[in-house]
């Protein structure tokens, strides 16, 4: 077992990055920066890209795959994917590995290699545009969040949404992007949209849109509660 931690220098790491690194494409998988992908790796080439990476830089890029767009790469795999770094890396008694991906940045895949068992691809780092009314999307999103685990207060913890008020404004859309959004493909285009005043108006509205639909399952508190924030 080989266990690695969060105390890297992400800086560092996206200003070295390899020529080519391993891309694992999945289909129904829509990788953020700032979020953690538990996987369960069992075929053999892509167990031997998990060696690769792990005796040398640890990370991995994901990208979407959607197979019923065709049979080439080029139909199938999304351009835009998500860089990761491997902090968690443990192999079971059947030979399995599994793994936890760090979501570091956006990428856009610029070219794919087939030289190995698996793909690799060379890349670029995707920078996002921040908005002025990054502030006011937090407050409001917050405010939302509240209202969601406030219904559910009495329930369920299971469901509530734990976001810290330290965390920026882009961290808060990707994490929510990542565990509010059902769709894959929807997932893809929060991924793909580099504005982050746009990315959280589209959080918003998720937001608001499963408030609605939750407050009319269930019975709202009469009594304060303390709310997670």
């Amino acid at each position: 077992m080989k266990t690695l931690f969060l105390d890297f220098d992400e800086d560092k790491i996206i200003n070295t990055i390899p020529e080519r690194l391993p891309l694992f494409p999945l289909d129904n998988v829509v990788f953020f920066p700032n979020t953690i992908l538990p996987l369960h790796i069992f075929e053999e080439r892509y167990k031997q890209m998990i060696i690769d990476s792990s005796n040398s830089h640890n990370l991995i890029c994901m990208t979407l795959l959607n197979p019923e767009l065709g049979d080439d790469d080029q139909q199938t795999l999304s351009n835009t994917g998500c860089i990761g770094r491997i902090i968690n890396n443990e192999e079971a008694d059947d030979g399995k590995k599994n793994i936890i991906l760090y979501g570091l940045r956006r990428i856009e895949i610029t070219k794919l290699f087939y030289d190995k068992p698996y793909r690799e691809a060379k890349i670029k780092i995707i920078e996002t545009s921040p908005t002025n009314n990054s502030e006011a999307f937090k407050k409001r999103i917050i405010e939302l969040i509240n209202k969601w685990n406030l219904l559910l207060d009495g329930y369920t913890d299971d469901y509530k949404i734990k976001i810290e008020n330290s965390y920026t404004l882009s961290k808060i859309t990707d994490t929510l992007s990542s565990s509010m959004v059902s769709k894959a493909l929807d997932r893809q285009i929060l991924l793909e949209e580099l504005d982050e005043g746009i990315r959280a108006e589209k959080i918003i509205d998720v937001l608001e849109s499963r408030i609605e639909i939750l407050s009319g399952k269930i019975e709202i508190p009469d009594s304060e509660s303390t709310l997670i924030n």
